[in-house]
């Protein structure tokens, strides 16, 4: 299967069709105006992988309008087809024939699934890895779609499906465990009725025993309702003379000497006889002498006013003690209250009466106790109680780890036969499903790749090229040889670990690190060599009937000019096995 034609319309600002074509086994491409190399990788994505390109879609084809698509290709000397408009179910899979053509699969999901069980177009991941040479994609959710299939709905599926599973187990396992522990307390016989009883009055104790109460404590329990009596009882009192005081004060209080008549009498009979006397002063001064009773007067007002707020202001002291001394008793009765509900919720009671019957009762329980105990231990020198209440105390654990592993699981979960029917519905394998929840229980699956190098350590496992936990032979020779004319001789014997990780014979390993770190374009071309020898080896095996095309981007933008020239020597020789198209480089 050979790419031919990309033709585009309405999607990435072309509006009239926009062609891509390759006519030659190596050829380089040129683009639109404004089109990139990953613009025409993913347009390619989005026609064979339409069950996979949701993310591309909403990306491309947002604001976009009039959209459509076509990607021509060979296989099996038949001329095919992707035509696609935006709408996913717009997706036709077409063969050319004399009188037109002819439709073999419609809607995004049949289509992908046509081309890759009819054509063995590969996984997702391998086109993004071998024909594409591209590592930017979402790499967890290509490889679930590659492991457990394209359908979207299927992760979701598999995820409930394996819920399911694990919850039916569990619960089969509780329903088994409990008539083993049923068989088992019958088999402790006289020792399981001494035990249940034992529990019962133990839970009993707990519900009823009390804190540990001082004398004090208990004395001043019996003696609230009286101290209260006698504080209510002062504060009676003491408010009693609160009030008499208050009268008194009230009593005693004067009105002011300006609001009193005799007051402004004696004023006026003086200032009278003043002005009497300074008018008849030639002939009645001796008028004078009569401010002498007013002033007396006024005066003999103002002593009385004085002494009537001194009278006052003695009961206005009595006053102020008497609301001292009430404000002291209030604070005492509090601290009292406050002591006594402090004892009660020491003792984890409400009211007093309940604290008088729970203490005897308590002491009855803790002698019943001491006698079930003892008759227990008796028991208990039966080798085979012994090895009875072994086996039980282990089937309970068992249990109860069951009971907390099922209810940290969902509470309603649908029937797993149900699920299954649906996986496979969608072309799902649930036995593929199952086998990959047990290595990854066990630890023996491998972990998603990271970086560009462990990616294609998973797609020669995929593709057959990982034999023996090591790149197969042909592979790495091949690796070797055009590691070693694009950069140095240094590098003709390159390999890969188990991990995925990079082994040059002739460099250390502080070496090699360093050089990883200081040499990204030399380490693209040890990549990209490796991309090229997978497919390359793919392309030589037995099945021929897969993708034989790579459509990169100009590695001169990925590596140094000098190693994309020696690059393209290698391409020569490569595009005898497979056709190569170069995006966008100069010719």
């Amino acid at each position: 299967m050979q790419l031919q034609e990309l033709i585009f319309q309405g999607v990435l600002a072309q509006s009239r069709p926009a062609r891509v074509r390759i006519d030659e086994p190596l050829q380089v491409l040129e683009l639109p105006a404004g089109v990139g190399a990953s613009d025409v990788q993913d347009l390619l994505v989005l026609c064979l992988y339409p069950a996979q390109a949701a993310a591309l879609e909403d990306r491309l084809f947002k604001a976009s309008g009039g959209v459509k698509l076509a990607c021509a290709f060979l296989a099996r000397g038949s001329s095919l087809r992707v035509v696609r408009q935006a709408a996913t179910e717009s997706v036709r899979l077409q063969r050319k024939t004399t009188s037109g053509y002819e439709e073999l699969a419609r809607g995004a999901a049949d289509v992908q699934r046509a081309l890759q069980e009819k054509l063995n177009l590969p996984d997702l991941a391998t086109f993004y890895a071998l024909h594409l040479w591209r590592f930017d994609f979402d790499i967890e959710t290509v490889i679930n779609a590659a492991t457990l299939g394209n359908d979207p709905r299927i992760p979701e599926l598999a995820r409930l499906y394996l819920t399911s599973l694990e919850v039916e187990s569990i619960e089969d396992q509780i329903k088994e465990l409990d008539l083993r522990v049923e068989d088992g307390q019958r088999a402790l016989g006289e020792g399981a009725e001494l035990e249940e009883k034992l529990t019962r009055a133990r839970e009993k104790l707990a519900e009823v025993e009390l804190a540990e109460l001082s004398d004090e404590e208990i004395e001043l329990l019996q003696s609230r309702d009286a101290r209260m009596d006698d504080y209510d009882a002062q504060l009676g009192r003491l408010q009693s003379q609160l009030d008499t005081e208050r009268r008194q004060i009230e009593l005693s209080v004067p009105d002011e000497p300006t609001r009193t008549p005799l007051f402004w009498l004696g004023v006026g009979i003086a200032l009278a006889a003043f002005v009497a006397s300074l008018v008849f002063h030639q002939t009645h001064r001796i008028f004078a002498l009569g401010s002498i009773p007013g002033l007396a007067l006024g005066a003999f007002v103002l002593l009385r006013y004085y002494t009537s707020l001194s009278k006052a202001s003695v009961h206005q002291v009595r006053l102020d003690s008497i609301r001292r001394r009430i404000s002291q008793l209030r604070e005492e009765q509090i601290r009292v209250l406050e002591r006594v509900e402090h004892t009660l919720l020491h003792a984890g009671v409400e009211r007093e009466e309940e604290l008088q019957a729970r203490i005897p009762m308590a002491r009855k329980l803790r002698t019943v106790i001491q006698r079930m105990e003892s008759q227990l231990e008796a028991v208990r020198t039966n080798p085979e109680y012994r090895r009875a209440r072994k086996e039980l105390d282990s089937l309970q654990a068992e249990l109860v780890e069951l009971k907390r592993r099922r209810s940290e699981l969902p509470s309603f979960v649908m029937n797993s036969f149900q699920l299954e029917n649906d996986l496979q519905s969608l072309g799902a394998d649930p036995v593929e499903i199952r086998a990959n929840a047990d290595q990854g229980a066990d630890g023996s699956a491998a972990p998603l790749p990271s970086n560009p190098l462990e990616l294609l350590k998973w797609v020669a496992e995929r593709n057959g090229q990982w034999i023996h936990g090591a790149l197969s032979e042909s592979t790495r020779a091949m690796w070797s040889k055009v590691c070693g004319h694009v950069l140095s001789e240094r590098f003709s014997d390159v390999s890969l670990d188990d991990r995925g990780e990079l082994r040059v014979e002739a460099l250390t390993g502080e070496q090699l690190e360093l050089w990883q770190r200081t040499r990204s374009a030399e380490v693209q071309v040890v990549v990209c060599a490796l991309a090229l020898s997978l497919f390359i080896s793919t392309a030589r095996g037995d099945e021929r009937s897969g993708l034989e095309s790579i459509w990169i981007a100009d590695p001169a933008l990925m590596m140094t000019p000098a190693h994309a020239s020696r690059l393209e020597s290698v391409f020569k020789s490569a595009a005898r096995q497979g056709q190569i198209a170069i995006l966008g480089a100069k010719s």
